[in-house]
């Protein structure tokens, strides 16, 4: 499985069998300085409503499939031989600004996005975590969720490989934190790699046996 990060909470995800998806696609310039995401897709799919910062899909070439991962709570979805699971969460802790996680399994590795989760997570929302091998982790804090209670999270849930995303760069317009706040928080507990990549190839045969912090540069 192959995976680029293009820049905030957006990513490309590629199978053996050439199915690629694209998840929560930024607006250029509406996000910032990250470019557009000017490729080819089969799937997009995307958190909640957000067009500046996770919705966006003008860039994209069709024809693709769009998945909306909020329709997609307490049901799942297949497409393209693949099965999509979302739970519901929010942009904060009053239950404001309804959004969802997402996952699903491509060349047996399972990987979450956590959309633009702003709380912490407990029972069946951590839960649903659980079984996941790659996590595309919001590591940039308020106005998602709180660094510590990520970290929590990371400690509960035990994914081999976390990604940060939505964090500070010079390419984002929004007051977050940088990517050193969460990696600072690491290093004494987890591994911490910097491949000064933007792609990253996961095997299920290959996937660390205790969680690695693998910090990405933006492909865009």
């Amino acid at each position: 499985m192959k995976l680029t990060w293009y820049g905030h909470a957006a990513f490309a995800l590629e199978n053996s069998a050439g199915t690629k998806i694209i998840l929560d696609p930024y607006n250029y310039p509406e996000c910032g300085g990250y470019l557009p995401i000017d490729e080819a897709a089969d799937l997009v799919c995307i958190s909640h409503d957000n067009p500046r910062y996770h919705s966006d899909v003008s860039a994209i070439r069709p024809p693709f499939e769009l998945i909306e991962a909020l329709s997609l709570v307490g049901k799942s979805h297949e497409t393209h031989g693949l099965h999509f699971e979302a739970f519901e969460v929010y942009e904060d802790s009053d239950g404001e600004g309804p959004n969802a996680m997402v996952k699903f399994t491509l060349d047996e590795v399972t990987i979450a996005h956590q959309g633009d989760l702003g709380h912490r997570l407990e029972g069946k929302a951590l839960d649903f975590l659980r079984d996941v091998d790659v996590l595309l982790a919001l590591a940039g804090g308020p106005p998602t969720l709180q660094i510590d209670d990520l970290m929590d999270l990371i400690r509960e849930t035990r994914p081999a490989i976390v990604i940060p995303m939505h964090y500070k760069t010079p390419k984002v317009n929004l007051n977050l934190l940088g990517v050193e706040s969460f990696v600072d928080l690491c290093i004494d507990e987890f591994t911490v790699e910097r491949p000064e990549a933007s792609i990253l190839t996961v095997t299920a045969s290959a996937l660390p046996t205790s969680t690695t912090v693998v910090v990405l540069e933006h492909a865009r």
